[in-house]
């Protein structure tokens, strides 16, 4: 395997996509063993296998059929082709055998679970959803960058489904400290998504490609990211007022400090200051990335 073939198969896997999808399931599990849950090892490590197979599964997929889960996060050349740029038919049918491969081994694996009874009922419907929403995603016709919510519909399946189908098998039912703890996370990701989408702007309206941003413009796009931002950990902090203790949400606000100095940064390229896209990309996933990392550390540790 060339160079080149190995950057395209990086983009295809999407491992930070995954990465963050497991680090919120481990979130999940985290929060269920911190409400006294018994950690059941063996319906962890299945909820992880299935999971991965799953998103990879449509990730090569949606490659294949040329419309793509998300853009990678660290792009290093084009996942799929541009509509004047030909394809190789042989690479785009080993996406196809792949992706196949995937879903056939998460359906195998559903199967088993099904059988076994190893789940709740309701995890059941949880799944299936999940499957349904990563098809609406990836399959031709059924896609919603027309209605403005391809970016949102990314974020519950990255952001909020990882969580809640860990924390169901282990604690057997719903809690609000599962919403409490999850749903701020969605606006940072969607933060960062108008971050990443901003550094390849340009691009975008060139190649016509209808992302949140493109349809609302720069200036707005800047906006809606502070108001986002903030809109998180306000709701952060709402969620220390439902009873959300705060030696779970508490250090979560160490992460106001970059994404203060990002805010402002925002600010200051309207004021003509050097845009420095190493340096925003990485508060911008500093601003995610940390308060899920100070929230799985404090529903494992305490």
């Amino acid at each position: 395997m060339t160079e080149k073939d190995q950057f395209r198969l990086l983009e295809h896997l999407r491992p930070v996509h995954v990465l963050m999808a497991l680090a919120l399931y481990i979130l999940g599990a985290g929060l269920a063993h911190y409400l006294g849950a018994r950690f059941e090892i063996s319906l962890f490590l299945l909820g992880t296998i299935w999971l991965v197979l799953l998103l990879e599964g449509f990730f090569f997929l949606g490659d294949y059929l040329q419309v793509p889960f998300q853009a990678a996060v660290f792009p290093l050349q084009p996942a799929v082709r541009s509509s004047g740029e030909e394809s190789d038919p042989n690479e785009r049918e080993v996406l196809l055998y792949i992706a196949l491969g995937l879903l056939t081994g998460a359906a195998a694996l559903t199967a088993v679970l099904v059988v076994k009874s190893l789940l709740p009922p309701a995890v059941y419907g949880l799944m299936a959803l999940y499957f349904l929403l990563l098809g609406v995603l990836v399959l031709p016709g059924l896609q919603l960058e027309p209605s403005g919510l391809r970016e949102f519909a990314a974020a519950l399946c990255l952001v909020v489904f990882p969580p809640a189908l860990a924390f169901l098998p282990q604690y057997g039912s719903f809690h609000r400290y599962l919403l409490l703890a999850v749903f701020p996370l969605f606006p940072l990701h969607l933060a960062l998504v108008l971050s990443l989408r901003m550094r390849s702007y340009a691009d975008d309206l060139q190649t016509n490609r209808r992302t949140l941003l493109v349809r609302i413009g720069w200036k707005k796009g800047v906006f809606l990211h502070n108001l986002l931002v903030l809109g998180g950990f306000l709701l952060f902090g709402s969620a220390v007022l439902f009873g959300l203790p705060v030696r779970i949400a508490g250090p979560v606000f160490i992460a106001l400090i970059p994404a203060a100095y990002l805010v402002w940064y925002y600010a200051s390229l309207e004021r003509g200051a050097a845009v420095r896209w190493p340096l925003i990309i990485t508060l911008a996933l500093v601003v995610f990335t940390l308060p899920v990392y100070l929230l799985l550390f404090a529903a494992w540790i305490y």
